[in-house]
């Protein structure tokens, strides 16, 4: 008996907080869902830039100088170049020499 009365009473309260929880849960439900898919085109909006395209380039020059001569500076001094331009435009990393020269 105690327990009706208290439910008749608080209605209003147990219903607003019921519907504060759904909306709070619903609301991180999207934001789980969205979320990555905005982040997601936010780098392919990037990647597809001047500066992400020439970051590309030159780190596909370091890879054939590295290529030609492993031993050389003049790699490293592109690949350098191209890691301080793919940190700087936030691009997405290509493949690295170390990783490529495994797969070849």
């Amino acid at each position: 008996m105690k327990i009706i009365y208290f439910l008749k009473r608080n209605l209003k309260i147990i219903l607003i907080a019921l519907i504060i929880c759904l909306s709070v849960s619903a609301l991180g439900a999207a934001a789980y869902y969205y979320v990555p898919k905005y982040f997601e085109a936010k780098q392919k909006d990037r990647d597809s830039t001047r500066k992400c395209k020439s970051y590309r380039a030159l780190a596909e020059i370091a890879y054939g100088l590295y290529k030609e001569d492993p031993t050389g500076p003049e790699w490293q001094e592109k690949f350098e170049e191209a890691q301080k331009r793919q940190v700087q435009y936030k691009c997405t990393p290509v493949i690295s020499i170390s990783q490529r020269e495994s797969l070849d």
